[in-house]
């Protein structure tokens, strides 16, 4: 009898053992969890919405905890209520609010004794920074609460964002990377402790980076959900349907192919793979010789093409069961559901390439040459931007901060960079014709046009947009932007030894947002969109990128005769670029005879560039003031066509420039303001 007492409590106290465990499972699609917080990622006091409230706030150089505070609704942690809870700045919240020890910066594996018992962690974390907040605020209604624990601004190298979220009903935990620097480099222990036996932590702890970039928004957010219990032995998720989502109906049928995701403890050998449209038969198929380890993904093609015969939108589901040979143990996360659009009709696509760059980055003298080697033999078939960025240090002096929209809003960390379409991103150098042929062949369904003219300082933009298709139901949220290019600059040269540079962006129109377009309905409905902009007092060069160019009293542009506009129409949801086009120009007030020399920025405060036909010839450069006084003289050699001219000795006025030769005299004004 006392052996079965003694094995009954055996078992009892495994049986417990065995449960008071979490498992985790990694967030298949970016974002936040739910969704309830869509709010964008900033220092506090900078930039974050006021509504978040301190928890522990900066100045703390060694680990410190946190005062006590209260969860807002009822939650279970290990089975059991907690109500309160404290935070250290090393990145560890605990349950625990008796533990007096604070886990130093050093994390490693766990368990580990450092940690107190019952808690949550990005152990590694840092709060010695002056912004470093630890802030909290509650999302959601009541019944579906989430409890967000935000380290805002936190130190892993350099700044970096990650948050601890309790949900309320669920009892989940999330661990979300929200935002890092490109400069970070975080190295977390990522995970839940309940006791110094029994620990779980996201395969990479702990030595867990990032996979979030640079984005303010939750757009890339990346979380863990971890939930009590015993993980299931066979589970298996859809996570993605391959196929890129517009089609041609003249390319039917197509081939299918999905990312399924294995949730479960048992490494998968075989499995059947279902799809479905539009809810009606379901197409079914066997594959084996798997070796789908757990949270480990597949990628499979379906042998049995779909072949619609009408346009249209679809929805395609994918899943799969008889998870070798048994029943998937969670049916909840079973199925994924993509529409493709297919159209009957298509016009020629011009890419959109917005590239991404610095004066100051070595490395984008060799992007910049492999894309134009491409380009120039493509000429008239694309659409090309250029964001000059603030790094590396000092940063690009033409670096504006609608750019920097542009870079936020693709999440790029680094130059040089490319973006082909709004949607498929990489590096430049090595830029070929195959991935110039890859930009163009995507499909286009929207014909797009656009003039310009330039008076003085002023731009007008007239854009005629031609839809080929109802885009309700497609793209929901469509804008068009209008970005005014200075087509060569010179004065933003620095480090990297190039001295001009192409299509570079100066102006957004009206700005960075874009204007809004209703739901376009086509075909034979076009439509036409008129934007203007003056471009406001005089010209300015930045020092560096800390104090960009502000369009409100002052411009960048070095001269109004050399600009260009570039138009295109993007979903702000998906950032698919639908059609782009560049703009031509249809008047001028401007002189249409190309000039002899040309000198801008004119007029200008610090410096001015002369610009020589190619085939001059050996001239004399003199500049004289309005009372006839030479100011300036120098030799020009028929090697160079291009000079700076520091106006640091000048005075305010009126100044003539006249370059000489044999044969020729030819002069020029140029007004200096101090």
């Amino acid at each position: 009898m006392n052996k079965l007492i003694t094995l009954f409590i055996v078992i009892l106290f495994c049986s417990s053992y065995s449960f008071s465990q979490y498992y985790y499972i990694p967030a298949s699609a970016a974002g936040n969890p739910g969704g309830l917080n869509m709010d964008n990622e900033y220092p506090f006091g900078s930039g974050l919405d006021t509504s978040w409230k301190v928890l522990l706030p900066a100045g703390s150089t060694s680990p410190v905890w946190s005062v006590t505070d209260s969860i807002p609704f009822p939650f279970s942690f290990n089975n059991n209520l907690v109500d309160q809870f404290k935070v250290s700045s090393s990145g560890v919240l605990t349950f625990d609010i008796n533990s007096t020890i604070v886990p130093g910066f050093g994390n490693v594996t766990i368990p580990d004794p450092a940690i107190p018992n019952n808690s949550v962690m990005v152990w590694g974390l840092e709060g010695t920074g002056s912004n470093d907040n630890i802030v909290t605020k509650t999302f959601g209604n009541l019944g579906g609460q989430q409890f967000w624990v935000f380290f805002s601004s936190y130190t892993a190298g350099s700044w970096s964002y990650w948050s601890i979220v309790l949900e309320e009903g669920s009892n989940k935990i999330y661990i979300v990377d929200q935002r890092h620097s490109s400069n970070a480099a975080p190295a977390i222990t990522a995970g839940i402790q309940v006791d110094s036996a029994n620990a779980v932590m996201v395969t990479g702890s702990p030595s867990l980076s990032n996979l979030a970039g640079t984005d303010p928004s939750p757009n890339d957010n990346h979380y863990y959900e971890f939930t009590y219990g015993a993980q299931n032995s066979l589970d298996v998720s859809g996570v993605e349907l391959v196929n890129y989502p517009y089609l041609h109906l003249n390319d039917a049928p197509y081939s299918l192919e999905g990312v399924f995701r294995n949730l479960g403890i048992d490494t998968i050998s075989n499995m059947k793979i279902n799809y479905s449209i539009n809810g009606a038969s379901t197409v079914t198929e066997h594959i084996t010789n798997l070796n789908i380890g757990s949270y480990q993904d597949d990628t499979a093609s379906f042998a049995t093409p779909w072949n619609p015969v009408n346009a249209g939108t679809y929805d395609i589901a994918i899943w799969a069961d008889s998870i070798n040979g048994g029943s998937d143990m969670d049916n909840t996360n079973d199925t994924l559901h993509k529409n493709l659009h297919v159209f009957d009709v298509s016009t020629q696509r011009i890419p959109l390439l917005e590239t991404f760059v610095s004066s100051t980055s070595q490395y984008s003298v060799t992007g910049n040459t492999d894309l134009h080697n491409i380009l120039s033999t493509n000429q008239n078939d694309y659409t090309l931007v250029k964001y000059p960025m603030s790094w590396p240090s000092p940063g690009d002096p033409y670096y504006t901060l609608e750019g920097r929209q542009r870079r936020v809003y693709y999440s790029i960390n680094t130059v040089p960079r490319i973006v082909n379409n709004g949607i498929v991103q990489f590096n430049p150098i090595g830029f070929t014709q195959q991935e110039f042929e890859d930009a163009k062949d995507l499909y286009s369904f929207m014909n797009l046009s656009a003039e310009y003219s330039v008076g003085g300082q002023t731009i007008d933009v007239s854009v005629n947009i031609d839809p080929l298709c109802n885009t309700t139901g497609i793209w929901n949220n469509l804008v068009l932007q209008a970005a005014v290019y200075e087509k060569t600059t010179y004065n933003n040269s620095s480090v990297n030894g190039e001295i001009e540079f192409y299509n570079i962006m100066k102006k957004m129109i009206p700005d960075a947002n874009g204007t809004p377009l209703s739901n376009l309905s086509g075909p034979n409905n076009p439509t036409t969109v008129n934007l203007t902009y003056t471009f406001n007092g005089l010209y300015n060069l930045p020092p560096d990128s800390d104090t960009p160019i502000d369009h409100t009293i002052e411009h960048s542009i070095e001269d109004f005769q050399n600009l260009g506009v570039a138009v295109w129409i993007q979903d702000v949801d998906t950032k698919y670029v639908l059609q782009s086009a560049e703009g031509s120009i249809v008047t001028s007030t401007f002189e249409l005879d190309e000039k002899e020399i040309k000198v801008f920025p004119n007029p200008s405060s610090e410096f001015a560039n002369i610009i020589l036909p190619l085939n001059h010839s050996s001239s004399t450069l003199e500049i004289y003031d309005v009372i006839g006084n030479m100011i300036y003289s120098n030799k020009l050699a028929e090697s160079k066509n291009n000079y700076k001219i520091n106006l640091a000795d000048f005075r305010s006025g009126i100044y003539q420039i006249v370059i000489s030769s044999k044969d020729k005299i030819t002069t020029e004004k140029l007004e200096v303001y101090k």
